[in-house]
């Protein structure tokens, strides 16, 4: 086992979604590439999001767990044994990897289980306390963090002492396929886009964080802002599910404001982030992914915990209210005057600051 420790040659990461943790998990995977250069390194993802770990050149191969499709069978009965099946033939493709070594970032019972029936030789994970739903009973090798609040990059790089590694915060870079950036270069170009400095702004989450939402005509506000008192030009991001939203910001807005076309993966997205000077969103996947390749980011935060969760680096503000019942974890809440007291104005300010710290924000 010392042997597998010190040197192994197959590794698996499991870090199943969603976008933000994956990309908190993305400076472990680099130390770990820094760290044994000659090992395959895999990574067991669930389908909604592989396409972001398909742009890691750490990565040698992407392992799908297709959650989004067995869940859609789900509702039609005479798919079960179809669903049985291959659920049968995926854990034996897993078995059949022979991996040294098994690394369970997530921390749930699921990962936990997918990390076991692997068959990996080591399986390392976290302790009892610091993972969630009895995760810590399916691991062989149990990483306790130096303490419980603490941001998650740093929890992660901190997994790595189970394989002996002093790791260190390294930059993520994710790598876009030539299609996809010249599809959305062309984009940027046909609505003159690139004409002056570019803000982009992800006002939407998914629905299972919709209660992390900044209002909409704040969004629209502030891009007017943006748009009449600093010169850029605005371009409204979405996701799944979350076009209304955009479309109701246009709406609201004084000055003209673009909505971005429809991104066929996060790969387009990140092609469209790289023509950014600013980004300002919501505590959501494209926001820790456009703080992590360099850009200057606005994150508004409500419920969550901004110590744990927040954009990593210094090129990252957090706009938050201090109120008592904050930070919590609840998922309803009757009020949500955590999110909702963020005034456009304050996210100006921190705009401002940035474009004041930042030189390369300055309007020519």
């Amino acid at each position: 086992m010392k042997k597998q420790l010190s040197n192994p040659e197959n590794i698996l990461v499991v870090r199943l979604g969603a976008l933000g943790d994956i990309v908190h998990v993305v400076p472990a995977v680099k130390n770990l590439r820094m760290s044994f250069p000659t090992a395959r390194i895999s990574w067991l993802v669930e389908d909604k999001h592989k396409d972001l770990v398909e742009c890691l050149s750490e990565v040698d191969e992407v392992v799908v767990f297709p959650r989004r499709r067995w869940q859609g069978d789900l509702k039609y009965p005479q798919r079960y044994f179809k669903i049985l099946v291959e659920a049968r033939l995926f854990l034996k493709k897993l078995r059949n990897k022979k991996y040294d070594v098994a690394l369970d970032f997530h921390g749930n019972f699921k990962s936990g289980l997918l990390t076991y029936l692997s068959r990996a030789k080591v399986r390392i994970g976290f302790s009892r306390g610091y993972c969630k739903e009895f995760n810590f009973i399916f691991s062989s090798v149990q990483i306790t963090p130096q303490q419980k609040r603490m941001h998650r990059v740093d929890k992660y790089l901190q997994l790595l002492q189970g394989l002996g590694i002093k790791a260190h915060y390294q930059k993520p870079v994710f790598s876009v396929p030539d299609a996809d950036r010249m599809c959305m270069d062309d984009f940027i170009r046909q609505n003159r886009l690139d004409q002056k400095p570019l803000a982009v702004i992800h006002p939407g989450t998914s629905l299972f964080g919709k209660y992390k939402r900044w209002p909409s005509k704040n969004y629209s506000e502030l891009a007017d802002r943006l748009t009449h008192e600093l010169g850029y030009s605005v371009i409204l991001t979405w996701g799944e599910q979350e076009y209304k939203i955009v479309e109701e910001i246009a709406s609201f807005a004084r000055y003209p404001v673009t909505i971005a076309c429809k991104t066929a993966s996060v790969k387009q997205l990140i092609a469209i982030l790289h023509h950014a000077r600013l980004y300002i969103g919501g505590d959501t996947g494209p926001t820790h992914i456009a703080s992590s390749i360099g850009i200057p980011t606005i994150a508004i935060f409500g419920p969550k915990d901004h110590l744990v969760y927040a954009p990593y680096g210094d090129n990252a503000f957090v706009v938050r209210k201090e109120i008592p019942c904050s930070p919590c974890e609840k998922r309803t809440c009757d009020h949500v005057s955590c999110i909702t007291s963020v005034a456009p104005n304050d996210v100006f300010d921190a705009v401002c600051k940035l474009k004041k710290k930042f030189d390369f924000l300055n309007i020519a």
